[in-house]
């Protein structure tokens, strides 16, 4: 293994385990949004609003609120490494996919054993924490906790790519000097995104 592909290597192992760890925080710290701080605010609402706030204390919408939360701050997140990469010309669609596929596969493994033995206490509580953003989405899909799953990270992850690759074009704009360089993407004018090569003889 060449020293390139050993430093690749490391570093993806290392910013994964880094946003695997930072997803898991953030899931509950979404988990205690949705069900207790969210919950917490709306009672401080007139009486008046009785309709209000019955509905957002249901567990779908609390489930949301937690969901959105979280995606604000993967936004966020990896809205800054997305700049941070492009400055330092470690940009790269291959390493951000391969780093979002991990974290989103070692934060669903534990959804499959889910039906292998009765969640009860200690277990039951887990998973209500663990997959509280699905929540809103396995009841939409009628109970399909497997796919609820699945497309509550697609939802969080997807957030997180398009932050990455938002971050990247207006860092790019502001500083075009950088797609002189051929470790860059860059945007055509149909704005697909293309492999650049260096052109200089």
């Amino acid at each position: 293994m060449g020293s390139e592909q050993y430093d690749w290597l490391r570093f993806v192992v290392g910013y994964t385990a880094a946003r695997l760890g930072l997803l898991l925080a953030l899931v509950v710290f979404g988990a205690f949004t949705g069900a207790v701080l969210f919950p917490s605010l709306v009672t401080f609402l007139p009486y008046s609003m009785i309709g209000i706030k019955n509905f957002f204390t249901q567990p779908d919408v609390k489930s949301v609120v937690g969901t959105v939360v979280i995606c604000l701050f993967l936004i966020w997140v990896f809205f800054d490494d997305g700049r941070k990469h492009t400055a330092y010309e470690e940009w790269s669609l291959t390493t951000i996919f391969a780093v979002l596929i991990m974290v989103g596969m070692f934060y669903f493994i534990p959804a499959i054993f889910r039906d292998s033995f009765n969640a009860e206490g200690k277990g039951e509580i887990f998973y209500m924490v663990l997959y509280y953003p699905a929540g809103w989405v396995i009841d939409l899909l009628g109970d399909n906790y497997i796919i609820g799953v699945m497309f509550s990270i697609l939802v969080m992850l997807g957030t997180a790519f398009a932050a990455y690759v938002i971050s990247y074009k207006t860092y790019v704009k502001k500083h075009p000097v950088l797609l002189s360089s051929g470790r860059h993407l860059t945007v055509d004018s149909s704005d697909k995104m293309i492999e650049e090569n260096d052109t200089e003889e």
